[in-house]
């Protein structure tokens, strides 16, 4: 290939510089569509992160402070029905068939009606998805199977989509797929519930308030809610074989050896267990083909993700449930154990100021009577202290410049030596006193 002779910065006829789309026609079975990835990334993240959204009401998986939720809410549904039916304009027959741009203007619309939390994003974004998938396609075939236009697709776009499902390849497969919708497997007939149009997580929610629970009901109690008529008989064979099975697994379980323990004594525990044993085996007997769990409807896909396949999904919901339920049973035990040596340690420490108080009582009464016997005995001994030495008269003055002889008579006793006796008022009859008074005294 020869050079190009195209002057610099000059773009040579017939190439297209990178990063450019190219552009086609209208009419264009060939024309882009899709605005560029990063241009409506960076859009969607300025509309998350509108302060406005604040305003907005609130979605929850738990429905925290009276947040919304899919299927629980009807309100959530309405408003994604009502977003696309007013912005559809094509004759597609559904969600593969609509513009990606298209797409993008509903997700975006719907950003700005609800404001979440950045942890459920992505699962928000999949059940809305799911949800508008289901109603474009189940409100465009009905309105085609019973002939009859709807009021947000134009003339044109409306022969366009009859006369493209008129040929008869499409006939075909539409056949195909009503026989498919209409089977059942061993031999049983069409599955059939009477939630009519419902969803069954807001008639899982309907009984939690209903009944006034703190726990979504039990999945064969809800199997029955829904698949029963108005006298209590099951509208569906392969529902009420299940449920019987289920439920009377539970019971021989239950009578042979109770997996629950001692928790049988709280009625609330007792309940809570046995719904997650009979969740864990309606789970196990209820798989299908498709990898869903037959007669839960909506309900089994709550918390699901799109790399887990449903059952698996539920498992895992519900253990973490039950180790969470266990957990708090834990918690509350030792918040009353804890209590108990608080009130142990308070009743000690009552007991310990008591004692103190009687020591310190005791002590003061015994240091008392120590100052009595104490000042008792200064008195005594300072009593007899002045007539101790008898008294003697002075000598006579001897005449100045005399030596004063010392008379003394031969006869008179020597001076004794210094006494050791005890003085007379220690005696040892005033001894046996004070000891017997020490004892009356307590001492």
């Amino acid at each position: 290939m020869a050079p190009s002779s195209a002057p610099p910065g000059v773009v040579p006829p017939g190439v297209v510089p990178p990063g450019t789309v190219p552009h086609t026609s209208v009419g264009s079975s060939s024309a882009v569509h899709a605005a560029p990835a990063p241009y409506v990334r960076r859009r969607e993240d300025v509309l998350l992160r509108a302060p406005s959204r604040r305003n907005q009401p609130h979605l929850h998986l738990d429905k925290l402070n009276g947040a919304l939720w899919f299927g629980t809410d009807p309100e959530v549904h309405a408003l994604i029905r009502a977003t696309w039916q007013g912005n559809y304009w094509g004759s597609w027959a559904s969600w593969n068939f609509v513009p990606p741009e298209k797409k993008d203007q509903w997700w975006h619309a719907f950003i700005q009606h609800y404001y979440w939390e950045d942890q459920f994003h992505d699962e928000i974004y999949l059940k809305w998805k799911k949800q508008t998938q289901v109603t474009v396609c189940g409100r465009i075939s009905q309105n085609r199977r019973d002939n009859r236009q709807p009021s947000y697709m134009s003339d044109t776009h409306w022969a366009t989509m009859v006369e493209k499902y008129s040929t008869e390849q499409a006939k075909k497969k539409n056949a195909k797929a009503v026989k498919s919708r209409k089977s059942a497997s061993d031999g049983k007939k069409m599955h059939k519930h009477g939630a009519g149009p419902r969803c069954f997580l807001n008639i899982e929610y309907k009984m939690m308030v209903d009944e006034g629970l703190d726990e979504p009901p039990s999945y064969t109690a809800l199997a029955r809610k829904t698949h029963t008529g108005k006298d209590g008989s099951f509208l569906d064979e392969r529902t009420e074989e299940l449920v019987l099975e289920v439920e009377e697994a539970i019971e021989e379980m239950l009578q042979d050896g109770s997996p629950l323990g001692d928790i049988q004594t709280d009625s609330t525990a007792a309940s809570n267990s046995k719904r997650y044993l009979l969740n864990q085996e309606y789970i196990k007997r209820g798989k299908t083909k498709k990898g869903t769990v037959y007669g839960l409807g909506s309900v089994q896909y709550k918390n699901s993700s799109a790399s887990v396949p449903i059952p698996v999904s539920l498992k895992r919901n519900l253990d973490v449930d039950m180790h969470m339920s266990g957990f708090e049973t834990t918690i509350s035990e030792v918040k009353e154990d804890i209590a108990g040596v608080k009130e142990d340690f308070s009743a000690l420490k009552t007991e310990i100021n008591a004692f103190k108080t009687e020591v310190t009582g005791g002590m003061s009464a015994s240091q008392a009577t120590l100052n009595i016997i104490l000042q008792t005995l200064k008195s005594q001994a300072s009593t007899p202290a002045s007539t101790a030495q008898p008294f003697q008269p002075q000598a006579q003055s001897q005449p100045q410049g005399q030596p004063q002889a010392p008379v003394q008579s031969q006869h008179q006793p020597q001076p004794q030596a210094q006494s050791t006796a005890l003085p007379q008022h220690l005696t040892t009859n005033n001894q046996s006193d004070l000891h017997r008074w020490c004892q009356e005294l307590g001492m």
